[in-house]
């Protein structure tokens, strides 16, 4: 089964789609470090980031996101050298996603506050709940009791799988954030 989910930026200025394909996705709560502090670059936390720190991750292929509307307002940073790329909104400042620097890797961590959905049922019912919450021991305040100090090594074999699969059914292209094995806009480095 899979669904297709409008995508839209708070302004509404970028818009895509992204097809959820059962099987091709994990659901997770990320209370990292980084995110909290790729929050704070876009000035955002607020609508970012909730009590603990913490930001959801829809972690699925770039096989499956389109951005429809909008290109010229991506911007991309990454943390430090090397590091992930972290792609926003230049118009309000909102997370659209992260991947890593190499076009190759069929891997896409979209944030469900660009997806567009009538309630939380209905969010439910297509991206299901969160799997996994990890990286508690950043948490602000006390960590989450159901957040696994980094990631759990239960998780592990599902993660293999899930870029095994990507790999074989070259799930990395094409990608919304990389043309002619580039990125779209040039990273800037923090």
């Amino acid at each position: 089964m899979s669904n297709v989910i409008n995508l839209s930026c708070t302004c509404g200025t970028v818009k895509g789609k992204l097809k959820v394909v059962d099987g091709s996705f994990l659901h997770i709560h990320c209370l990292c470090c980084d995110c909290q502090s790729f929050a704070s670059y876009l000035g955002n936390e607020e609508n970012i980031l909730d009590e603990h720190g913490g930001t959801e991750l829809f972690q699925t292929y770039p096989a499956h996101m389109e951005i429809t509307e909008g290109k010229e307002n991506i911007g991309c940073v990454q943390l430090r050298e090397k590091g992930t790329y972290r792609w926003h909104t230049t118009c309000c400042n909102m997370p659209l996603a992260n991947t890593l620097t190499s076009p190759k890797v069929p891997f896409v961590g979209v944030s469900p506050k660009l997806m567009q959905f009538d309630n939380e049922q209905d969010k439910l019912r297509v991206i299901g709940p969160v799997k996994m919450k990890a990286f508690g021991k950043y948490a602000k305040g006390k960590m989450p009791q159901d957040a696994h100090p980094k990631i759990p090594l239960s998780v592990m074999p599902k993660l293999l799988g899930f870029m095994l699969r990507g790999l074989f059914g070259k799930k990395n292209t094409p990608s919304p954030f990389f043309r002619n094995r580039e990125p779209v806009v040039k990273a800037n480095v923090l």
